[in-house]
């Protein structure tokens, strides 16, 4: 069976202009400027200039074009696989009654192309046939512009590279196809494995899969429909692994408590991986939310925390692991490649067999390190001070496999001014020094290479564009591949099942974090002024609050209520804020992929938090596109249509101070005092799950918190706490005398005092702004939130004049005496 292609022939014969990279087809003059260039100089770099983007743009179009493929279908009654070749490339081999790929073209059956073959024997005869430059171009994974791809695979045999490709499911799948097809052609037909950091990309640029919404929407069940679907998706244009998740972390995406992280994880990767789509889950062992692991870790050391998330990773089936390059490891002094501790664990204890890769700038040069790697390792090695070849091999012989970059060299003579960089020419070097143990690259190539195999990659490394297109698009788009232009274009050209599961997520990864008199939802007869920070999300908005029936208003003051929009409290978010209070009217402030503050919650009368962004994960999103909540999901929340699901999954600090004191390898101990902080540490390290109690510390909003429509909470107070002194004094009883010590709420003036009350909430969750009085005026005030059928205690700080004074909060009241 073939396709109705351009031919691969014409990819074999196509030249190689390389315009980016650290290599180049021909040496490049010296930049000059035009004032040091006679016209005859600046006509002939302007006609250089304008082939190399000719020959760019060709090299493009040609990859995006279809490529032709032949297929032997298997047969199961006979044992035959599923072949897809190249003609005239990769000969086809008879024995047995079967068909097999000469993926070496000697004419012999070679036994790492028999697939009747175990997987390990298969490996090891490749090995056995691989020159060193073979063997070492597997150990990289490089990301690059599309018109250098062919040439990396042709001139440093790599077999792995890293796309996070713009396009629909056609020109992504026929890209991959045809760098496959540059792969077969060489010596041995290695087959390529495509990565991408993106966990949906069939319709590259467009729609990526949500991070945070995965978290907030608490839906395990969710998680594993639509990783299930995003693994099938994947598979099905051609990537292989996705660098995903990287939720597991504590602070990430999917908040701080590690029994939520586990629950998530779990689920998506399964999904992921039953489906055919490997993940990466990253960064081993560093941190992808508030600062890298070894900042990260308090005076607790709460290494077993971080180790919830990766055990239900790892138990899920991750077939691959990425390190965190730059952050530190257990023994917390140098990056995790050259820490044994850390890669023993990984290895070792948890017992992890798949392929380590990298992160990128893996031996330094990144952007929060631009030199090369350094620091004293455990057993008092100077990284400063080891050359390139040390640095590889040590990371080889630890249990790394791959490294990850975004250029490749084979000169590595100033490689300390590049550490960004790869460089394969130090590793063959080191082989024949022996700087670089044979025994090491063998490890990892054999892992590499096992994936490979397992995946069956080497016998159907080829993806039919219609399957592709039949999975992903909608049945109307698939029969006519139009243009996408604007979102509801792009809703009809998805598969309607992944769109049913998208914008269930949108709905329910929405966390309403405050509604006073039940604001939300609107009225359909209500006049609407709407505005935001988002001029095509705008657009969107009131189209879909006309067709709801509502009146959308030109001004503040025609308006019944006032809705807002931003994705950050700036000084336009402030503005609109106080606009609107001017003149009295109730604020729907809508927090769009950006928590909550202080100020929000104070100002506005219902926040509404939208941490759902499907907007392209590395490299660019397409322009003219909502890359956050759909406009029709987020008028029909508006107005209770579809109601907001979500909850906190990290807890939102009162203020900056209060944030930075938290134990970053702790949960719920925002504002804790440090008494109530070893409480929660305890109860943690007592939990087979690591999971903290939500409610003991003192944040702004609480993990787990989050409201819903129609639902009211019922707040009851009790327990009020003042300060108190003893006083003593003495009492005659008949004969005798005795000494009497009684407690009087007291304290001084001028000085600072805490009153503590519980405050519990017999009702749904719900938010409530805690006043303090004194004699009936209101001296203090504080935002509470309470999950329903939970409680919170309220501690409030207070100054006041000497006097008597009653004090209240809620209905609790007490006196007390405030001395000079």
């Amino acid at each position: 069976m073939k396709k109705k292609v351009l031919s691969t022939a014409l990819a074999l014969m196509m030249p190689f202009t390389c315009v980016t990279g650290v290599y180049a087809a021909e040496e490049q003059p010296a930049a000059e400027t035009a004032e040091t260039m006679d016209e005859a100089a600046q006509a002939e770099s302007a006609a250089q200039s304008e082939a190399e983007s000719e020959a760019a743009a060709a090299e493009e179009e040609f990859l995006q074009g279809n490529c032709e493929f032949s297929v032997i279908e298997a047969d199961e009654s006979t044992g035959q696989a599923k072949l897809t070749y190249m003609e005239g490339v990769t000969p086809i081999i008879e024995a047995d009654g079967l068909k097999f790929k000469d993926m070496n073209k000697n004419g012999e059956l070679d036994v790492y192309e028999d697939y009747r073959q175990d997987t390990d024997t298969r490996v090891a005869d490749l090995i056995s046939q691989m020159n060193a430059e073979e063997e070492v171009g597997l150990l990289f994974c490089v990301n690059t512009q599309l018109v250098d791809a062919r040439h990396m695979v042709q001139e440093y045999n790599l077999t792995c590279q890293l796309f996070n490709l713009n396009g629909t499911p056609i020109t992504i799948t026929n890209t991959l196809n045809n760098l496959q097809a540059s792969a077969e052609a060489e010596r041995l037909g290695v087959p390529m494995v495509f990565t991408s950091d993106r966990e949906y990309n069939a319709f590259g640029g467009y729609i990526d899969k949500s991070h945070e919404g995965f978290g907030t929407a608490n839906d395990p069940e969710l998680a594993y429909e639509l990783a299930s679907y995003y693994g099938k998706a994947m598979r099905a244009v051609g990537i292989h692994v996705t660098f995903e998740p990287y939720a597991n972390e504590i602070g990430a995406q999917y908040g701080e408590n590690p029994e939520h992280i586990a629950s998530i994880v779990h689920e998506e990767i399964r999904g992921l991986e039953e489906n055919g789509l490997a993940s990466c889950t990253k960064h081993w062992i560093g941190r992808g939310g508030d600062s890298s692991f070894g900042k990260a870790r308090s005076v607790a050391q709460n290494f077993d925390n971080w180790m919830v998330g990766w055990e239900a990773a790892l138990s899920a089936g991750s077939e691959w692991v990425m390190t965190n390059c730059g952050g530190t490891g257990i023994a917390n002094t140098v990056d995790v490649k050259w820490d044994k501790e850390t890669m023993s664990y990984l290895r070792d204890t948890l017992g992890f067999d798949g392929v380590v890769v990298t992160d990128w700038w893996g031996l330094g040069g990144g952007p929060n390190n631009p030199g090369r790697m350094s620091g004293i390792t455990a057993e008092g090695v100077d990284l400063g001070e080891q050359t390139i070849g040390w640095l590889y091999n040590e990371a080889l012989a630890n249990g790394t496999d791959m490294f990850g970059s975004g250029s490749i060299s084979y000169d590595y003579s100033d490689w300390e001014s590049s550490p960004s960089g790869n460089y394969p020419g130090a590793i063959i070097d080191g082989l024949e020094s022996g700087e670089v143990e044979k025994a090491n690259v063998d490890q990892a190539a054999t892992r590499i290479l096992r994936f490979k195999f397992n995946k069956g990659l080497f016998e159907n490394p080829y993806c039919d564009v219609d399957a592709a297109v039949e999975l992903c698009a909608s049945p109307e788009w698939a029969a006519n591949p139009t243009e996408i232009t604007n979102d509801e274009e792009l809703r009809a050209a998805r598969n309607p099942y992944e769109v049913e599961l998208t914008e269930r997520l949108q709905t329910e990864s929405a966390v309403l974090v405050k509604n006073d008199n039940n604001i939300l939802p609107l009225s359909k007869d209500a006049k609407i002024y709407i505005d935001g920070s988002s001029t095509t999300a705008l657009e969107g908005y009131k189209k879909y609050i006309a067709d709801m029936g509502a009146t959308v208003v030109d001004s503040m003051e025609e308006a019944d209520v006032i809705v807002g929009d931003y994705g950050k409290i700036d000084d336009a978010t402030e503005l609109f804020i106080e606009d609107a209070q001017d003149i009295g009217k109730p604020i729907v402030l809508t927090m769009n992929t950006t928590k909550p503050n202080a100020y929000a919650l104070e100002n506005a009368d219902a926040v509404l938090y939208l941490s759902y962004s499907q907007a392209a994960d590395h490299g660019s999103t397409e322009g003219g596109f909502v890359t956050g909540t759909s406009p029709w999901i987020y008028v029909d929340m508006l107005f209770g249509e579809k109601e907001p699901g979500g909850i906190i999954t990290k807890e939102i600090a009162r203020d900056e101070v209060s944030d930075n004191d938290q134990w970053k390898d702790l949960a719920g101990d925002q504002g804790a005092s440090p008494y109530v902080r070893l409480m929660v540490q305890a109860t943690m390290e007592d939990d087979e799950n690591h999971a903290s109690p939500n409610n003991w510390g003192d944040p702004l909003v609480t993990y787990q918190f989050g409201m819903s429509y129609g639902q009211d909470p019922d707040f009851k107070y009790s327990c009020l706490i003042l300060p108190t002194v003893q006083l003593t004094e003495e009492v005659e009883s008949g004969s005798s005398t005795t000494t009497q010590t009684t407690l009087v709420n007291e304290t001084k003036a001028g000085e600072p005092f805490s009153v503590y009350a519980l405050l519990r909430n017999n009702g749904a969750d719900g938010l409530t702004t805690v006043q303090a009085k004194a004699n009936g005026e209101v001296v203090a005030e504080k935002i509470m939130t309470v999950e329903g059928g939970s409680w919170r205690v309220v501690q409030m700080e207070l100054t006041l004049d000497a006097g008597e004074y009653t004090i209240e909060v809620g209905d609790q009241t007490g006196t007390i005496t405030i001395t000079e």
